[in-house]
């Protein structure tokens, strides 16, 4: 007992330590100044180190309002009007159209799908152990301390980006949060652990004592485990756009979550989408306060994804996820 308690909290540990790693490695990288370089043609020496008259797309770009210690709390409000905005825009209907059929071509496999990844759960010990840790990912004390990680850093080390960061994660996770828990308790769906349904009942508008009570048969759509994630790796990866390595590692680990949160029956698959998407959006729009429009950067690709179920001849099901970035 004593052995596996210490385990644990070494493991726990180690994951603490790694973030930390990660963030001071992301902050430092941004520090690291250009010196001198020559042209190619004409051997003509640049340096950098001067200031450069950005273009107005660039201006756009760069440009943050000052940052106050209370910015995270009262803008959120503006991030509900601007989502709200970005969302009603017939620019996005491909994109509700897009969402509203993925979420209901889930919902039309959710109990063979959840079933198939429950199994595996139950009979695979590292998709148990995987399952375990990356529900942890979805965690908000997980996300406040990273969000505590780059202040704390930001504080130290004179980092105004880290400070930045910090600022604009607590904003996504505001905004993130209070929405989907506003989702939950209208729409009030059951999750696998305890669905009366093969695909779980949903509970319009549950009454506020029975929800507290027994949140687990009211809490599944959207899950705001992934939202959160979602909305502290967009606001992450917004701000270190250099760093290339934070977006596959960051879609991994989100993939990691969803799966995890379905095999625990915490979720169905179908409640991923729209959580994902909130998340994605608030993070976005907390990241760029000074562009509604989400202006591209230069050579920015965006982020493609597949979610397809699969149902085989024998009733077994699955989900097959794909995601080009």
């Amino acid at each position: 007992m004593i052995f596996a308690i210490a385990y644990r909290l070494t493991i726990r540990t180690l994951q603490v330590a790694l973030i930390l790693a990660g963030i001071a490695f992301t902050c430092w990288c941004q520090q690291v100044e250009m010196v001198k370089v020559f042209v190619d043609d004409d051997l003509q020496p640049v340096d950098l180190t001067q200031p450069i008259q950005p273009s107005l797309n660039l201006n756009a770009l760069n440009q943050q309002p000052e940052l106050r210690w209370y910015s995270m709390f009262t803008q959120v409000p503006d991030n509900w009007t601007r989502s709200a905005g970005i969302s009603l825009r017939s620019e996005s209907v491909p994109a509700l159209a897009g969402l509203g059929i993925l979420t209901y071509s889930l919902m039309r496999t959710d109990n063979e799908t959840w079933r198939a990844t429950r199994k595996l759960y139950k009979t695979s010990a590292a998709v148990t152990d995987v399952s375990n840790y990356a529900v942890v990912l979805g965690d908000g004390r997980l996300h406040l301390g990273i969000a505590t990680a780059f202040a704390g850093y930001g504080w130290l080390m004179g980092d105004s980006k880290a400070l930045q960061v910090a600022s604009q994660t607590i904003e996504a996770f505001l905004a993130t949060g209070i929405t989907v828990q506003v989702l939950k308790r209208v729409t009030g769906r059951e999750s696998p652990a305890q669905a009366t349904h093969h695909t779980g009942r949903w509970k319009f508008f549950p009454n506020m004592e029975q929800y507290q009570k027994h949140q687990s048969s009211y809490y599944a759509y959207p899950s705001g485990h992934i939202s959160t994630a979602m909305a502290t790796l967009t606001v992450v990866a917004e701000n270190y756009p250099q760093e290339r390595w934070i977006k596959p590692v960051g879609y991994t680990l989100i993939g990691a979550l969803g799966v995890g949160l379905v095999s625990k029956g915490m979720h169905w698959y179908s409640d991923l989408p729209v959580g994902i998407a909130l998340g994605y959006l608030f993070g976005k729009v907390s990241a760029n306060p000074s562009l509604p429009d989400f202006v591209k950067r230069p050579n920015e690709k965006g982020v493609e994804f597949s979610v397809v179920p699969i149902i085989d001849s024998q009733g077994g099901g699955g989900i097959h996820l794909a995601m080009a970035f």
